[in-house]
């Protein structure tokens, strides 16, 4: 098998209950995938607005999410149509505080 591009797809879902424009978003982002060639890697990355449960599913799901909202529900199905990973949840969160550069003392 030949090996493609990466494609790189950067997006941002509608909030959660405005169902109208969340069906028309993953229609559009579908139409999207269905243009890319079946050789490529693809990465669909941004803000989904969704919370997709920590119910694992094969390949596709981690348990390290928050409760399922419905647009969770849509990313799950998307995901899972594509053959896509979800991949925020298959780790637990660590978060790193910032507190800004170190002091440099000695000159270089």
């Amino acid at each position: 098998m030949q090996r493609g591009y990466l494609t790189l797809l950067a997006v941002y879902a509608p909030e959660e209950g405005k169902a109208e424009q969340t069906e028309e978003f993953y229609e559009t982002l579908q139409n999207q995938i269905h243009k890319i060639s079946k050789n490529d890697y693809i990465v669909v990355a941004g803000d989904y607005n969704a919370r997709v449960g920590n119910i694992a599913i094969d390949g596709i799901l981690g348990t390290n999410g928050e409760i399922t909202n419905s647009n969770g529900h849509k990313l799950k199905e998307f995901a899972s149509v594509n053959e896509l990973k979800i991949t925020n949840i298959f780790q637990t969160k660590k978060f790193i505080k910032w507190r800004g550069m170190p002091e440099v003392t000695d000159p270089l």
